[in-house]
């Protein structure tokens, strides 16, 4: 019964994955709703065989090896889900589901991807899913092990794209959502992908082919980095809460040219000559 219940609701998943696309805005929301809670109880459906630790507002589902990974993904997810909390005005009454992975393998089958892919972290469909600290920490020191997860983990950044997509109700575009992602995580943890003088010299991406292709970018560090640039833009110029209001525009249905335009005055190439000067200025 277990194995046809999965079955069913990854089967509702890709139905509604198909609708989704095809429906007004107003209904968008619903949708999306009943999206993430089919993504909820699909992911809580595969991992019940796994233990279970709780606080607050998370559930994280773990092997027995990484109970101590466990506690720190807990204890990563607690410190900084209240600031990007916060930053956002967002609340969920569901608990988050964040679930451990033993290996870059299991994480990697959990979507189908090729073992070379090296994601720490992912958000997908209400989910989070991390690797174990063990997998990729060689510290044996716990007090060392804990300090290089916080500061360097996926747990801050796989929160801030949980919660943008569910102000944005899975409306926004993929430079905008790792943007944004980094500016938090940069806040939270001190970590950055890349310095805005690593982009001297580069070509900016359009940020149209940005939204489309940003996986199939050839050179992933510059659409990265660029997109966390574009984030530091907005909130320079205009304040932000610029960030809030975006997402909350999108969420309504509306597209990101709608969304900037609204926010900042400016449609998508207005924004892109703007960020470009700014950019001239800072490198």
């Amino acid at each position: 019964m277990s194995r046809l219940c999965l079955k069913l609701t990854g089967i509702v998943m890709a139905l509604l994955i198909v609708l989704f696309v095809h429906i007004p805005g107003q209904i968008r929301e619903y949708v999306y709703n009943i999206f993430c809670e089919a993504g909820r109880a699909h992911a809580l459906l595969g991992t019940r065989h796994m233990h279970t630790l709780s606080g607050g507002r998370f559930v994280v589902r773990y092997e027995p090896a990484d109970a101590g990974g466990a506690r720190l993904v807990l204890k990563a997810a607690q410190r900084f889900y209240p600031q990007i909390a916060r930053d956002f005005h967002f609340t969920t009454v569901d608990p988050i589901l964040l679930v451990v992975y033993p290996s870059r393998e299991s994480l990697n089958a959990s979507f189908g991807w090729p073992a070379s892919e090296s994601a720490m972290g992912v958000y997908w469909a209400g989910v989070i899913r991390v690797l174990s600290p063990r997998a990729w920490i060689d510290a044996r020191d716990p007090r060392e092990v804990e300090e290089i997860f916080l500061s360097s983990g996926p747990v801050a950044h796989e929160l801030t794209h949980l919660v943008v997509d569910y102000l944005s109700r899975g409306n926004v575009p993929r430079w905008l959502t790792e943007g944004i992602a980094q500016y938090e995580e940069y806040k939270l943890t001190g970590f950055r992908f890349a310095q805005i003088q690593d982009l001297t010299g580069f070509e900016l991406y359009d940020f149209k082919v940005m939204d489309r292709k940003f996986d199939e970018l050839p050179d992933q560090t510059l659409a990265y980095g660029q997109s966390l640039a574009a984030v530091e833009y907005l909130v320079e110029e205009y304040g932000a809460e610029s960030l809030h209001k975006i997402l909350t525009v999108l969420g309504q249905g509306r597209d990101i040219n709608e969304a900037l335009e609204q926010v900042t005055g400016r449609d998508v190439d207005g924004f892109a000559s703007g960020f470009k000067l700014w950019m001239e200025k800072k490198v």
